[in-house]
């Protein structure tokens, strides 16, 4: 019998820290050119909807990885599959909500961890919906944090966000009234929101930020103003083709030259670093299969699937 994965099996077996690990060992298979991304195709509908298909190969773990979804403001739901690289085989199946989920914080996590400052102690999340409490936790597992500072548009949405990083992260939270005193001096910057139009400005990130992008996944969508990407000194994704064909903010400033941006997969490699002092670096976030790939292997692994 095939395995397959719920969501209570996923969740009961996979850690963002797992998941941070695993990415980093992925991603150096994909700067090594042995493992590599399916781009991804999406259609949207109105109102909001929309629909996504991606894959990877990693030929060191011999694991090919598909994941489908469907995002509604009535809901989404998500599945992947994986298959045997060498004979073709169905490996596993996993719903793949909470997979999704580990796999979108735990990557915000591997970057603050190669781009931020070491120092940081402190993080601000922009947005809270339900992305947004994994991001809080993904970050606490690479930085320890004092203080999380919370702003959404929304006073009793805040709040209640707020309310559950006290509860389920155990950490110190400050819920601000507005955008500005949020973001004031914080060495991470999480957005991670819905917004149709771009409303973050250059001059509500404090020198030395490091931001995390990880909402606006939709081309007719962006969270940054345009004077936030020509001041950062470093430009990173995790996919270069499912930024090209996604990323409004990104299209908009770099056109056809997208030379300046850089792969996660190469910082992890040691390609590019941080600079001692940088204005701003930039992680922006799409989505890709590698990602649910390095999940993957995890649940993979500990059913014994695959080798350990």
């Amino acid at each position: 019998m095939i395995p397959s994965f719920s969501e209570q099996d996923v969740a009961a077996t996979a850690t963002v820290a797992d998941v941070v690990d695993s990415l980093r060992r992925t991603l150096l298979h994909e700067a090594a050119g042995t493992a590599w991304n399916m781009d991804k195709a999406l259609t949207t509908w109105p109102e909001r909807s929309s629909a996504h298909a991606l894959g990877a190969v990693d030929l060191d773990e011999g694991v090919v990885v598909f994941k489908t979804w469907v995002n509604t403001p009535a809901g989404a739901a998500a599945l992947a599959s994986a298959f045997d690289a060498v004979d073709g085989r169905v490996l596993a199946t996993f719903e793949a909500g909470a997979f999704g989920s580990l796999r979108t914080a735990a990557i915000s996590a591997l970057a603050t961890r190669l781009l931020s400052d070491p120092a940081a102690d402190e993080m601000t999340v922009l947005g809270s919906g339900r992305q947004a409490l994994g991001q809080v936790e993904a970050i606490a597992a690479v930085r320890d944090l004092r203080r999380v500072r919370v702003w959404s548009p929304g006073r009793d949405s805040r709040a209640a966000f707020g309310e559950r990083v006290r509860r389920e992260l155990g950490l110190a939270v400050t819920v601000e009234d507005t955008l500005s005193a949020a973001t004031a001096g914080s060495p991470i910057v999480t957005v991670v929101t819905r917004a149709r139009e771009p409303f973050l400005r250059l001059a509500d990130l404090a020198p030395g930020a490091h931001l995390n992008a990880v909402g606006a996944l939709l081309p007719d969508s962006a969270e940054l103003l345009s004077d936030v990407l020509p001041a950062a000194d470093v430009v990173v994704v995790d996919s270069i083709g499912n930024a090209r064909r996604a990323s409004r903010e990104l299209g908009e400033h770099y056109g056809d030259d997208w030379s300046a941006v850089t792969r996660l997969a190469d910082v992890v490699a040691g390609a590019v670093a941080r600079l001692e002092q940088p204005r701003l670096t930039v992680f922006k976030s799409l989505g890709m299969g590698l990602s649910d790939l390095a999940v993957a292997r995890l649940l993979l692994r500990s059913a014994g699937v695959v080798r350990a």
